[in-house]
């Protein structure tokens, strides 16, 4: 033991200080009641009012649309589904958006007529069959039959249903002129207009009678047996063409 504590605490005194612990960079803590991912918003399910007021739209919209294909207005649709236009907005910012879902809500019926009728043993009934729905069908759904007789010109990558059914009709007209019942040199862009044809002049002339749209379909069905057929000028359009077509027509000019 040193005899001298007062030296001793002289040279305790001059020994040197430890080092400061190291500063790390701590994550600075979320301000309370800001959930963790707060930076990175995630994209919420519509909530019940709002996917409510989009079935109305749409449901209001198929009704006016039957009634008076694509020259409805988003105001008519806002007013028939009991919504303000901006709701219509908010949802669909363009008429065509709008046309977009109604039709394309329409071809679950449509694959499923065509692919029952493709899946058939014998293709010339079975096309026959399958006309006489779909004129049917066009006739109650106007907007369909607009839309279709301007080329149904859409990619399988952005409506995949709507090719579904292109592809049946293709199979199914090529089916049919294998089995010797359609004559072969008619595509489905001939039997595509010749039914909207049907349709179309049907709402010009007011004809609600189903008698006289099967009177018409058989006169085109005739036209499509190979029995003798008169030679046909030029050849049948393809889709694409149909759709240039489309393009040149342009589309609804109503919006939000």
């Amino acid at each position: 033991m040193d005899p001298n504590p007062r030296a001793e605490r002289d040279r305790m005194s001059r020994r040197p200080s430890p080092p400061a612990p190291a500063v790390t960079s701590a994550r600075r803590p979320l301000p309370l009641g800001r959930p963790a991912g707060a930076d990175h918003p995630v994209t919420r399910p519509l909530r019940a009012d709002a996917r409510r007021n989009r079935q109305l739209v749409l449901e209001a919209a198929e009704a006016l649309f039957a009634e008076g294909g694509a020259g409805v207005s988003l105001e008519d649709v806002a007013r028939r589904a009991g919504v303000g236009v901006g709701t219509v907005c908010r949802r669909f910012p363009t008429k065509e958006a709008l046309i977009d879902a109604v039709v394309n809500a329409m071809h679950d019926s449509l694959v499923e007529a065509v692919e029952e009728a493709v899946a058939a043993p014998d293709p010339g009934p079975a096309l026959v069959r399958f006309l006489t729905q779909l004129v049917e069908l066009l006739a109650r759904r106007r907007l369909l039959a607009e839309q279709m007789s301007r080329g149904l010109e859409l990619s399988a990558s952005e409506h995949p249903l709507r090719e579904r059914f292109r592809a049946g009709v293709a199979e199914l007209v090529e089916r049919a002129q294998r089995a010797g019942a359609v004559r072969g040199d008619i595509g489905e862009s001939d039997i595509a207009m010749l039914l909207t044809g049907i349709t179309q002049a049907g709402f010009l002339a007011g004809v609600t009678d189903p008698t006289m749209r099967q009177r018409y379909l058989t006169i085109v069905l005739d036209g499509l047996r190979p029995l003798d057929p008169t030679p046909l000028p030029g050849r049948p359009l393809e889709l694409a063409e149909l759709a240039g077509l489309r393009r040149l027509a342009g589309p609804p000019g109503d919006g939000c």
